[in-house]
């Protein structure tokens, strides 16, 4: 699949987000799917029509512990780095 970057995601509510990418025309042949790697962690969503807007109802959760840090101001920091 190749790749496109993603213009715009909101979250009108809790349960969807909503996916848009001005200008970009997606081939009605196959499905799509949003891939997302954080923190080391590599998730991907269910298959969808290639329609923009994508509508995902699905939620991705991602977790991570950063034992070293103590107070907020550090893990901002820390996030900022990665």
């Amino acid at each position: 699949l190749p790749k496109v970057a993603i213009q715009k995601l909101t979250t009108p509510n809790p349960k969807s987000q909503i996916v848009t990418c001005p200008g970009v025309f997606l081939q009605d042949k196959d499905d799509v799917y949003l891939s997302v790697s954080l923190f080391g962690q590599y998730k991907k969503s269910k298959c969808l029509r290639p329609v923009f807007p994508l509508l995902l109802h699905e939620k991705m959760t991602f977790k991570k512990v950063f034992p070293q840090a103590m107070d907020p101001a550090i893990m901002a920091d820390m996030l900022e780095c990665m």
